[in-house]
């Protein structure tokens, strides 16, 4: 998964992102936690129309831009409204959350999330508002712990994906080591290696 920053033009994110899913990606969450609304629903909108069709697109926290674009899903903070009320509003999207401790992820699953992203495991600077980074081991009791996709966040690279899929992760979702990168598409195809090389 890869997650879309702050600091970066709407077109040349747009084109890393394409660029990292013709590398590997497998899915993109829309996220603009400073500006306006229309910034978030310009670059969703953009992104559905240079993604392939289909392709798992979730937005953060905003309902009405994931309705408005169409998107795969929904991503919600680890303080959220009730899942309940939101699947009734939505029942087609796909709602997964983010959580930073083993309570808050058993609660998002027994809200009926279909999915968790789950960090910081190392550390990052647009993580540390969340506190110190969780960790390996952590991470693994998570994974232990809940029934659902559990996706490793902060500070991943090569040099450590390897470490999150041996603890069980489902995947990695990562924004600096793709949305920096001079060739994003090679970048997303060096990570995705290392992480299926793990796998062998």
């Amino acid at each position: 998964m890869y997650v879309t920053p702050e600091d970066i033009p709407i077109k040349l994110l747009v084109q890393r992102a394409v660029e990292a899913v013709a590398g590997g990606v497998t899915a993109i969450q829309v996220r603009r936690k400073t500006g306006e609304g229309k910034d978030l629903f310009d670059l969703a909108i953009l992104l559905a129309e240079s993604l392939p069709a289909g392709f798992p697109l979730l937005v953060n926290g905003r309902l009405d831009v994931a309705l408005e674009s169409g998107a795969w899903g929904l991503h919600l903070p680890e303080d959220h409204v009730r899942l309940s009320r939101l699947r009734g509003q939505s029942p087609s999207l796909h709602l997964g959350v983010s959580c930073h401790s083993l309570g808050a992820a058993r609660r998002a699953q027994d809200e009926g999330a279909e999915y968790l992203i789950f960090g910081p495991v190392f550390d990052t600077p647009s993580k540390r508002e969340f506190g110190p980074p969780q960790g390996i081991r952590r991470l693994a009791e998570v994974v232990e712990a809940v029934d659902l996709p559990v996706i490793a966040i902060g500070g991943i690279g090569e040099g450590n994906i390897g470490a999150i899929r041996k603890a069980g992760a489902s995947g990695v979702a990562v924004m600096g080591a793709l949305a920096y990168a001079e060739d994003a598409r090679s970048a997303a195809f060096s990570l995705r290696r290392q992480w299926v090389r793990e796998h062998l």
